[in-house]
């Protein structure tokens, strides 16, 4: 079997080789070649130190670039595709994500990618392509190379209350949940469905983190640093501001805003109708039910750290920020829900709270949720969740599903992994 991982940090990339390690276990007399590209120098170092097959692939796809600088060139001025594929495309996320990172140097970085990562596939003839979220240029490039070529792919990430997302179509609303989730009268019995408590985490070592900064800060702004991994650290250099409100206390039915990680891919490719936080809490202010009062609750990597002009409109308008109350005592007490696509919309969807999903998401199935289609339908969706009741049956059936299909049980991070067994089985049974 061969298999062909993408990773990003170093917590990611132990997840992989436990990966690689079940597969031996269970299948002793089969010979497992598991092969890893990290998109940074800390998930590069911790399979190198381990002695394992590690590649820091930005770097590698970029001295190809600046290498080959003029073959690339020439591409640019006279195509829109090679081999096969609309490069530019692949420039979108990380355009939005700074727009002052060089435009022509990441078109070279996504032609160099398309070579490197096909001469990867063509050399290596893998079964398997496993990519950690599918938004990242690298990523995207590998899996559109092995559609191409036929390579069965399978998307990892992070899911919600120790559970990893595992699938076949994407992760987020790529997610083929979203499809299946439709007939909420044909599901199996859950296999288990209960929250648990959270298990020990898995303790990184403070040097990867540190070596990951100091290459950022030190090399972020040189020509020699790749352009795809520029300004992609976001919570690492944003300037704290002062909160200007922490009170929780209202006389007023409570409408709870959640604000989650900016410029992020759910903001970037899954956000249809706004595309900054200080838009949806402008529109949400706007377009409030008469007689209550909103507050909204921080990303805990993002506290004061937002646009500026998200506070600006905050003081303004005297509206509240809490980040103090425990974020289930927040949900509970308020009336209902607001979410662009964040996590929290599903843990508030489990505490049968009514959730407004303004953005696309994995569980914005109208059975369990309101959703909105349009952004002018804004205001009538706020009126509506007012009265609305979520119906517990179909939460239940909901989320017998969705752990019926996509989420497994136990974290990327955990000390004790469990979900790289079950991932393990699965490529074996697959293959």
């Amino acid at each position: 079997m061969k298999v062909i991982s993408f990773s990003t940090f170093d917590k990611h990339s132990r997840f992989y080789l436990d990966i690689e390690k079940q597969l031996k276990a269970n299948r002793p007399s089969e010979t497992v070649n598991f092969k890893m590209y990290s998109i940074y120098l800390s998930g590069f170092l911790y399979a190198l130190l381990r002695l394992k097959h590690s590649n820091w692939i930005p770097v590698t796809s970029w001295f190809n670039a600046l290498k080959h600088r003029q073959k690339y060139l020439n591409l640019l001025s006279t195509t829109k595709t090679y081999k096969g594929l609309k490069f530019k495309d692949f420039c979108k996320f990380h355009v939005a994500l700074n727009k002052s990172t060089s435009q022509q140097d990441l078109q070279l970085q996504a032609l160099a990618y398309i070579d490197l990562i096909d001469h990867i596939f063509n050399t290596e003839q893998p079964d398997y392509l496993i990519c950690l979220g599918d938004s990242r240029m690298s990523i995207e490039i590998a899996i559109a190379l092995a559609q191409l070529k036929q390579i069965k792919v399978y998307y990892i990430e992070q899911g919600p209350f120790n559970t990893t997302f595992f699938d076949h179509k994407g992760v987020n609303a790529n997610i083929s949940f979203r499809e299946q989730a439709l007939n909420l009268e044909n599901t199996k019995t859950p296999k288990k469905t209960e929250v648990q408590q959270a298990p020990k985490k898995y303790r990184r070592s403070p040097i990867y983190r540190a070596l990951d900064m100091a290459l950022m800060y030190s090399l972020q702004k040189t020509k020699i640093y790749p352009p795809d991994v520029k300004y992609t650290d976001l919570n690492s250099y944003r300037a704290k501001r002062k909160n200007p409100d922490t009170t929780l206390h209202t006389e007023k039915p409570m409408v709870l805003l959640i604000l989650q990680v900016p410029l992020d891919v759910n903001m970037i490719y899954h956000s249809p109708h706004f595309k900054s936080h200080t838009d949806i809490v402008s529109s949400v202010y706007a377009a409030l039910p008469k007689n209550t009062d909103l507050v909204i609750r921080e990303h805990p990597l993002f506290v004061g750290k937002y646009e500026a002009s998200l506070y600006q409109l905050v003081k303004d308008h005297h509206i509240r920020i809490d980040n103090i109350s425990s974020l289930k005592g927040s949900i509970e007490s308020s009336k209902f829900v607001v979410v662009n696509n964040s996590t929290v919309g599903l843990e508030a969807i489990f505490y049968g709270k009514t959730v407004v999903v303004l953005g696309n998401a994995f569980y914005d199935n109208s059975e369990v949720c309101l959703k909105l289609k349009e952004k002018t339908a804004l205001v009538e969706l706020l009126e509506k969740a007012m009265n609305h009741k979520p119906d517990p049956l179909k939460i239940d059936t909901f989320k017998t599903a969705l752990y019926n299909s996509v989420l497994l049980q136990g974290g990327i991070t955990d000390q004790h992994l469990k979900s790289t067994k079950t991932i393990a089985q699965h490529l074996l049974n697959d293959k």
